[in-house]
C-alpha cells in the first residue's frame, strides 16, 4: 500500500507487503478484476467523475522480510491511487492499513470490508532446505473496525480475515495509533499484534516429516507477533507529499520457536520504505 496521511472515501491501498514486490502485482490484478473495493456507498463512487474531486496518486517503495520468519529480506513496490469529494477534509490512515472500504459510520466508530494481501513463500526462498512447502500469494477477506478519540488524534483499529483457501486459516491484526500533527509535518505511531489460528499459524510456520533436517512441528493458535510501527509525512504543498514508515515486529511464542524460524530465520521482522504523493484536480 502507498502510504500517506490521509485516507479517503474512495481510496484504494494495499498494505506494505512482508518485502515481497510481487504483492504490488496481485494488488493492481485485484483492482483490474474490480475486487478492491472503494467506498461502497452510491454517493461516494459516484464522486469519482464529479466536478471538482481530488484524485491523488504515488508509489512507495521499501525492504522487509522475504517471508514469514525469514532473515533475509527484499525489495518492494507498491502504487497507491485515491479520490475524494470536492470539500472533503484528508482523513488520516496508517500505511500497514489493510484495503478497505468504510460502509458504517456512526460518530467515532467506522466498519466495512477489508482485504489483507497475505505473503507467500517461493520455491527460491525456501532453495535453503529441500522439502520445506512452498506458500502461494493469497488474500484473506473479513471485516475491520475503528475507534476515534481526541478530536481524532488517537484512533483503535482490528482487522479479522479469513484466506480465501480454508486451510490458509484466520488472522486478527490490532493495533493502536497515536497522530500527531505540526506545521507540515504529520507524525503517527503505535503498537501492533497480530493473532492467528492454528490453521494459519501452520501454514507459515508448520513443518511437516517430508522436511529434511527439520523436525516436525505443528504450531497452535495464538499470539504470534507483537510490535510497534511508525509514520512521518511532510506536506510540501497542497499537491505534494513526502513519507517515511516503518514497522516493527518479534515473534512470539509458536511462531518463534518453530524450527525454520530457529535455524534459518529471525523473530525480529523490520520493513521500512519511503513514497510520494501527489494530489490534483479535473475540472471540465
Amino acid at each position: 500500500m502507498m502510504m500517506g496521511s490521509e485516507r479517503s472515501s474512495g481510496e484504494t491501498r494495499v498494505a506494505p507487503p512482508g518485502g515481497r514486490g510481487r504483492l504490488a502485482v496481485a494488488a493492481m490484478i485485484l483492482s483490474a478484476a474490480g475486487t478492491c473495493p472503494g467506498d461502497a456507498r452510491a454517493d461516494d463512487l459516484g464522486s469519482l467523475f464529479a466536478p471538482g474531486t481530488v484524485y491523488t496518486i504515488g508509489a512507495l517503495a521499501g525492504t522487509g522480510p522475504r517471508f514469514q520468519g525469514s532473515d533475509r529480506t527484499s525489495l518492494w513496490g507498491l502504487p497507491y491511487l485515491s479520490f475524494r469529494r470536492a470539500g472533503e477534509a484528508p482523513e488520516w490512515w496508517s500505511p500497514d492499513d489493510g484495503l478497505d472500504a468504510t460502509l458504517v459510520e456512526a460518530g467515532a466508530v467506522r466498519m466495512g470490508p477489508v482485504i489483507d494481501l497475505r505473503e507467500g513463500r517461493s520455491a527460491r526462498d525456501v532453495h535453503f532446505t529441500p522439502g520445506l512447502p512452498t506458500v502461494p500469494l493469497t488474500v484473506g477477506l473479513g471485516v475491520f473496525g475503528e475507534l476515534w478519540f481526541a478530536d481524532e488524534t488517537l484512533r483503535l483499529r482490528a482487522e479479522v480475515t479469513q484466506g480465501v483457501r480454508a486451510r490458509d486459516g484466520i488472522q486478527i491484526k490490532l493495533a493502536g495509533d497515536a497522530i500527531g500533527r505540526f506545521g507540515r509535518f504529520t507524525l503517527s505511531a503505535g503498537p501492533r499484534l497480530v493473532l492467528a489460528d492454528a490453521a494459519s499459524q501452520r501454514i507459515d510456520f508448520g513443518v511437516s516429516g517430508r522436511a529434511p533436517g527439520l523436525a516436525s512441528y505443528d504450531p497452535k493458535g495464538g499470539l504470534r507477533s507483537a510490535g510497534i510501527g511508525g509514520a512521518v509525512a511532510y506536506d510540501w504543498s497542497e499537491a505534494w507529499q513526502t513519507l517515511v514508515y516503518a514497522r516493527y515486529d518479534r515473534l512470539v511464542f509458536d511462531a518463534a520457536r518453530s524450527p525454520i524460524v530457529q535455524r534459518f530465520g529471525s523473530v525480529d521482522h523490520v520493513s521500512v520504505g519511503v513514497g510520494a504523493t501527489y494530489s490534483f484536480r479535473v475540472t471540465p
